[in-house]
């Protein structure tokens, strides 16, 4: 590896630990308290065309964010021009509905939202996993409503510990973390240099562990073609499949008609361990196939993959050190 290449994926680590995945003036407290405090209080003929204007003003006002999730969409189904437009606006939509559903996060049991959620046989297939005695890898992506899918997990009565980053000022994180707790759920910050380590303990002890598989944070991110294209994706739920032998479920709560939900859960996948003479290319067999799993899912609900960056676009930081080496 030439001293181009050392300074590239550095200044890539680097720039992939700060990035930051949106920014944009309605993310305040102002924002979660209209959400939290009044759309329960409406009734659903006020809050369907309610969704669709602030969905819209949203559409309109943040345009950078617009731009880049266009770009996403093309790239994903091909789609340009108005239909491209459409279903760029379907995406915002269905964001709206995202933040209104943390209305019932926090305010409703588990059960009562199992009731309006399509499993298609999933909870047996967890259960059968826990069953095993190695843990349980649930994997997701920032599609559908990953908090809900923390909700519903309280059903198995076992510690979660679940992974994650946010950026958001305190003042504004705080309502989602409020929203989302119970005495069974562990969050772990990502970058805590215990981190592997306490997720492996879980793991051993059959616990659950959560993380999301398509923003790169930290120094464990590889490139991979996504959508024909490389991108940088995160390593760590592969790489704790194949240091623990735990299995690794791909889940998905995903929006369906009306107030309805359902859930999406790939093929279990089992990673061996490492062939010790050549690990990197056992990890990046593992990533070739998480990639699978991701594209099939985001191409069936593209307008439910919440990311308002460029997922292609090279970290900042990363062309310059390119270009100066």
């Amino acid at each position: 590896m030439d001293t181009q290449t050392l300074a590239t994926d550095a200044a890539t680590s680097r720039a992939t630990a700060h990035r930051r995945w949106y920014f944009h003036p309605f993310n305040r407290v102002l924002s979660w308290q209209l959400i939290l405090g009044v759309t329960p209080k409406l009734p659903r003929f006020i809050l369907v065309p309610l969704h669709h204007v602030t969905s819209f003003l949203f559409f309109a006002c943040v345009r950078k964010e617009r731009r880049n999730a266009r770009r996403n969409l093309e790239r994903i189904t091909g789609k340009k021009g108005l239909a491209n437009l459409r279903l760029t606006y379907r995406l915002f939509y269905n964001f709206s509905r995202f933040m209104v559903a943390y209305t019932e996060i926090g305010t409703r049991a588990a059960a009562d939202v199992l009731q309006r959620t399509d499993t298609q046989g999933s909870e047996s297939v967890i259960r059968d996993l826990m069953v095993e005695g190695n843990g349980l890898i649930i994997v997701s992506a920032h599609l559908g409503h990953w908090d809900l899918g923390l909700k519903l997990l309280q059903i198995f009565d076992r510690p979660v510990h679940v992974v994650m980053l946010d950026d958001s000022p305190a003042a504004v994180r705080r309502f989602a973390e409020e929203a989302r707790d119970n005495p069974s759920l562990r969050v772990h910050e990502v970058g805590s240099p215990m981190l592997a380590v306490e997720l492996m303990l879980a793991l051993k002890r059959g616990e659950v562990v959560t993380i999301q598989t398509d923003r790169p944070v930290g120094q464990n991110v590889m490139s991979m073609p996504l959508f024909g294209a490389p991108a940088q994706l995160p390593t760590g739920p592969a790489e704790l499949a194949i240091a623990t032998g735990a299995p690794l479920l791909p889940v998905f709560i995903v929006f369906g008609r009306g107030q309805r939900y359902r859930v999406v859960a790939m093929p279990v996948m089992r990673f061996a361990r490492s062939d010790a003479g050549n690990p990197e290319t056992h990890l990046r067999s593992a990533m070739s196939r998480m990639v699978a799993m991701l594209e099939s899912v985001i191409a069936l609900y593209p307008d439910q993959w919440f990311n308002f960056y460029d997922v292609w676009a090279p970290p900042h930081g990363a062309e310059e050190a390119s270009s100066d080496a």
